[in-house]
Parts: structure tokens; sequence; C-alpha cells
């Protein structure tokens, strides 16, 4: 099967979770035996050069990359907040040199065409005219609920209008285009029933998001360490991490004085990272492997308040045999047991508590890690997924 891959972003290298949940299932389908061409915006944020990919899953993968500069340009934002209905999230990832690029790829043939999140769905009229091919929609969540979940979240009022504006466009937008499609695979169920509450009358499949190699052991370091990993340059990790450092972490310092609390992350602003200074909260920054620095602590924290879709980096924390505590919006959409095979906690003290429990048991973070794992076996396999989503093609086919 030959499928042309659609993506507001390089899936290479893999540093936040949009590209993880892009890439695990590239090689997915390219190990299932499908011949992907991908066709990619290459956003300054998340440059990258083919050249220096070393992890290309052989020839079945056909990569094209065209630069274009996404970023909130102040003079742009507000004419489209004053004149126009579109929304920008949508509207910045439109470039006529993308779009011609997208006609020169269109020339081949190809049996399905996925468009991998909303952003890429901005080409959705140029696709639209390839007769004979399905065009298929892979939400990786529903964007509007992030930003109606912004707006309750912020305590700017300015920035709460703001993002009800956005969280309103995307509403309109999402619902608008949901059956333009000849079929539609979310990667949550949570996802899924709100696109059927929104009229999904298309055939739909979900098909989450997932790990391609799952270790099998649950080793936890010994030491008291908490941490946290994620894109610093997304607004709901920088209002949960504010959250975690002013109201979670004092609580568990003072109980705990040999704890320590250790951020990753990319694209960190200056504003951002003054939030890190307090005691024995260490910023590393971005780190060049996300699975090497998990490995060498013992819990993970998982602080959103806003989201949708699914949480890659905890699929990957509990691959990789780790306790994990997330709020509830965090652990929305996996498929797991609080209490077995992670902790779910959303007010200060009860977060606090789990963590504080997991750091002076070894024991239970050894059995939670084991029980993470063998969650991630059943229920996030990438490889199995795909071959689940190539029969629901041939069935569309």
């Amino acid at each position: 099967m030959r499928i042309l891959l659609l993506s507001n972003k390089s899936p290479w290298p893999p540093k936040d979770g949009g590209s993880s949940a892009t890439l695990g299932l590239i090689k997915g389908l390219s190990e299932s035996g499908a011949e992907i061409t991908v066709l990619a915006i290459n956003t300054s944020r998340h440059h990258t050069s083919i050249e220096d990919i070393a992890d290309m899953p052989g020839s079945k993968v056909d990569l094209h990359l065209v630069s274009l500069n996404t970023g909130f340009r102040p003079v742009k934002l507000v004419l489209n907040l004053l004149f126009s209905s579109k929304p920008f999230n949508i509207y910045r990832f439109y470039s006529r040199k993308v779009s011609n690029k997208l006609l020169e790829i269109l020339r081949n043939q190809y049996d399905v065409i996925q468009i991998e999140g909303l952003a890429m769905t901005t080409y959705l009229g140029e696709i639209e005219k390839v007769h004979g091919t399905k065009i298929v929609f892979r939400p990786h969540n529903v964007e509007n609920k992030i930003w109606y979940d912004l707006s309750s979240e912020t305590g700017n009022v300015f920035y709460r209008l703001y993002f009800r504006k956005i969280a309103s466009r995307l509403e309109k937008y999402e619902k608008a285009i949901i059956n333009r499609f000849d079929a539609v695979v979310p990667i949550t169920r949570t996802d899924h029933n709100w696109f059927k509450e929104a009229g999904l009358t298309s055939p739909s499949k979900i098909i989450p998001s997932g790990i391609f190699n799952i270790h099998s052991e649950a080793v936890s370091p010994d030491n008291l360490s908490v941490f946290f990993i994620g894109a610093l340059d997304w607004l709901p990790n920088i209002y949960g991490l504010k959250w975690l450092v002013t109201k979670v972490w004092p609580l568990i310092a003072a109980e705990e004085t040999g704890a320590t609390l250790h951020i990753a992350g990319r694209n960190c602003s200056k504003l951002t990272a003054r939030h890190f200074s307090a005691d024995r909260i260490i910023f590393h920054g971005e780190v060049e492997s996300s699975a090497s620095f998990i490995r060498k602590y013992s819990v993970m924290v998982v602080p959103l308040f806003s989201g949708s879709g699914l949480r890659i980096k905890i699929i990957e924390g509990m691959s990789l045999g780790r306790s994990i505590v997330a709020t509830p919006v965090a652990a929305e959409g996996i498929i797991c047991d609080s209490g077995k095979d992670l902790f779910i906690a959303s007010e200060p003290g009860e977060f606090a508590g789990r963590v504080l429990t997991l750091l002076k048991d070894k024991k239970l973070r050894h059995d939670t890690g084991r029980n993470a794992i063998e969650n991630v076996i059943k229920n996030y396999n990438i490889l199995a997924e795909a071959r689940s989503l190539l029969k629901f093609y041939s069935k569309q086919t």
C-alpha cells in the first residue's frame, strides 16, 4: 500500500509528543510493508536536515521537507483576529511553497493520503482535487478543547478572552471539516466520542499512538528523584509546571529533604526558566535522548490541566517501567488502572502524597513499573496498531 503522509513538522527528530506519534506510526507502517511518502513543514522551531537523520527506516520512506516560518507574527495575528474568521493556528501553516510541493508530489499515485493533525487540513482544498485516492484524517487531539481549557486556566483576562476566541473558531472549523474525509482515525476514545457528537458519519477507527521498541524490565533507580520532560514552548506544559513548582514541590521538599526535581524540555524561555530556581530543582534544558533522561530518575510527574489526545511521553515513561503521577487531564485517553499502572491525582496535597509514597517505597515503584510495561505491551504496541490500520485502509479502498 502506498501512503502519502502530511505533517506540520518533521517527524525526525521525535522531540515532542506530536512528532513522536507521527514517527512511531511511520515506522510501524513501514515495518508492516507499506511504502510511505512524507511531506512535512520544516519549521524554525523543529528544523532538521535530511542529511542529519540517522534512523530513516529503509527505502520504504521518502521524506520531503519544505522550510516555512510558522511563528506567531504579531501583525498577522492581530490582522487575523480583527479581519478574519479563520483560526490563526491553522492559517499560519498555509504557504504557496508548500502547496506547490504538495501538488508536485500528488502527480504520483497513492492509495491513501493521511493528514497528521489539524494544521495540515489547511491543504484540504488541494488534496480534494485528487480523484480516486482516499483522504484520511488522523487528529492527534481535539484542538478546541485545549484552548477552552487554557482559557479557564489562565488568570490574565486578556488571555482568557483571546483563548476563548481561538477555541470558538477552532470548534467551528473542526466541526465543519470532519465529514470531508473518507475516514477518520483518532488516537483516543475520548476524542473519537467528541467527533461522533460533532456529527462524524465517515468510517472511523481508534488507532492509539504507541511505542515501537518496548522494554521488558522495570528497573527503578535507587534515588529520591522526581522528573518532568516535555516541550516547554507549549502553554499547557508551562502552566502545569508552574502549578507543580509552586503548589506541589514545596510539600514534597518539606517532607523529603533528600528529594530532587529534574526538569527537561526544549525551547524554554527565560521567563519560564525563572520558575525553576527553587531549592533542589535542576533544570536540564533540552536533552539528547528522552529515554536516557527517563532512565536516570525514579518518579515521573505529568501536571496538565488542559489538553486532549494522548500524552505519548506518559506511554514512553510506562514503557521504560517508570512510576508516574499524573493529573486527570494528563491521563485522559490512556487505558490504565489508577494505583496499578500509574497514579492519578488532581489536588496539590494528593499529588504530593502520591509522589512521596512512591519515593519511599522502592517495591511499589518496581511493581507499578512492571504493570506499566505490561500495559504498553498490551495496548500501545505501534507495530500492532499499524497493521490494524492497514487492514482498515484495505477495507476502505
